[in-house]
């Protein structure tokens, strides 16, 4: 068989694994911002923040650690200073900006904390066996250690 080819098992296997992802993430984050009023940019955002950052971080950390281009995470960024949850700050020794965490935006991350985590335990841990978290990990681990080509 051709290796830039996929079979129908392997096509199958694919958008079953795709799907599954797709529809467990789907209804964690449908769950949470139901509960809580959060998106999952602004889970992300503020999680990352306490995190990472102990409250802030630079900007540019702060997107490069959610895969966002600046001009997305600065749109989503505004809305965020709108409702309160973060601030931004110009760092004065370089053109970055340090994005904080405000006290409403601890607050309402340690809010969805557990909302999150019952979300994705009932959706995603509680349909697992010991095996298939071993199988898992294991499967996370290969193919995070693989180099990009």
């Amino acid at each position: 068989m051709d290796k830039n080819e996929l079979n129908e098992e392997e096509m199958r296997l694919w958008h079953t694994w795709k799907g599954s992802f797709h529809r467990i993430f789907g209804r964690v984050i449908k769950d949470m911002s139901e509960r809580t009023g959060l998106s999952e940019g602004d889970y992300g955002i503020l999680d990352r923040l306490a995190l990472f950052g102990n409250g802030s971080l630079r900007q540019q950390e702060l997107a490069d650690s959610m895969d966002w281009d600046k001009s997305r995470l600065s749109h989503h960024l505004t809305r965020m200073e709108k409702r309160g949850l973060v601030m931004r700050k110009s760092l004065d020794t370089d053109r970055g900006v340090l994005v904080i965490i405000t006290s409403a935006g601890q607050s309402a991350l340690d809010d969805a904390r557990p909302v999150a985590a019952a979300a994705i335990r009932k959706h995603f841990l509680d349909q697992l066996t010991d095996l298939d978290v071993e199988s898992i990990m294991k499967l996370a681990e290969r193919t995070k250690a693989r180099p990009a080509e």
